[in-house]
């Protein structure tokens, strides 16, 4: 089947919707193996603009994102003559290429979505919020797992209110599990819903990438790294909203933290942070970093980020 073979409704825009840590990368070099898709990566500041059309406003957004790393490495164009709406349209159109479909990666705000794009379809893509919220510490993000999993949280609390704007039909589920387990199951049914044929060459990512063929034994690696106490902490913030997402509880009790507990993790999350930064940053950069935020002078802050940004492509996958 062909781009011409298939009916216009079924060419828009899509977009993958999970929280980090959910398998969106491995998704995307597989969806880049498609001799008719294109996925350029995550593209989260495309829906961090203002809530209002003030000049100040879209100002503001317009600095934002000209420090943005993602949004330079692409190359876009930033046209100061354009609505928000309008501007997010533009980049789109810049993003496309002849004879691929685009779907972009998000990780947050899909319930800014719609407003600008109606007509977008939607792949979920979940992982279990256990893996999350360990891996979320390998990441930096988080110091202790029981703030590991609230990225998780709040990104599937969002898809939620996004999907009461939208039809059940713009929208497919899949799971990272089955993903790894069965991928040519689920990339057969992912290509169903974006309106093309399964190619075998979407399982030749490990050739061409850092990135190795799916393994199975790396699913539910909660159930052996996690202790039974971090599994009862996560699923204190969780429980209710695995069933509906097809993932089963442990069977363990919960282990809901009292004031002076949710106090310690606290504490345990920020110093988790912070000697995070100070092994990978340094302790200057580090501190460097910090102040940027606070007093966001344009040269410094943009010093201060591309020392961090070299940094971090150094430690990319």
């Amino acid at each position: 089947m062909s781009l011409q073979q298939i009916p216009k409704a079924e060419t828009d825009l899509v977009f993958v919707c999970g929280a980090l840590r959910s398998g969106t990368t491995l998704l995307r070099l597989m969806i880049n193996h498609h001799p008719l898709l294109d996925n350029p990566g995550e593209m989260d500041f495309l829906f961090e603009g203002p809530d209002d059309e003030s000049v100040n406003a879209l100002a503001h957004y317009r600095r934002e994102v000209s420090f943005n790393r993602v949004f330079r490495s692409t190359g876009l164009r930033i046209d100061d003559a354009l609505s928000y709406p309008d501007l997010i349209r533009s980049f789109l159109s810049q993003l496309r290429r002849p004879g691929k479909r685009l779907s972009i990666n998000i990780h947050r705000n899909f319930h800014r979505i719609p407003a600008i794009f109606p007509d977008a379809r939607y792949v979920h893509l979940l992982r279990d919020p256990r893996d999350v919220a360990k891996s979320a510490i390998g990441m930096g993000w988080a110091g202790n797992v029981f703030h590991g999993v609230d990225h998780w949280i709040f990104s599937e609390r969002d898809f939620e209110e996004l999907s009461r704007q939208v039809q059940p039909q713009q929208i497919h589920t899949l799971k990272n599990e089955d993903l790894i387990v069965d991928p040519r199951g689920a990339l057969t049914a992912l290509c169903e819903f974006l309106g093309v044929d399964f190619d075998a060459a979407m399982l030749d990512y490990p050739a061409h990438t850092t990135y190795s063929a799916p393994d199975p034994s790396l699913t539910e690696q909660w159930k052996r790294n996690l202790s039974a106490r971090e599994i009862a902490l996560v699923e204190s913030k969780v429980a209710p909203m695995l069933a509906p997402r097809g993932y089963a509880a442990s069977g363990g009790a919960m282990l809901a933290p009292n004031g002076f507990e949710k106090f310690r993790l606290r504490q345990e999350n920020r110093l988790g942070r912070v000697r995070f930064s100070i092994r990978r940053y340094g302790a200057g950069l580090t501190l460097a970093a910090l102040l940027s935020r606070i007093v966001p002078v344009g040269g410094f802050r943009e010093a201060v980020q591309r020392r961090v940004e070299k940094k971090m492509i150094a430690h990319l996958k």
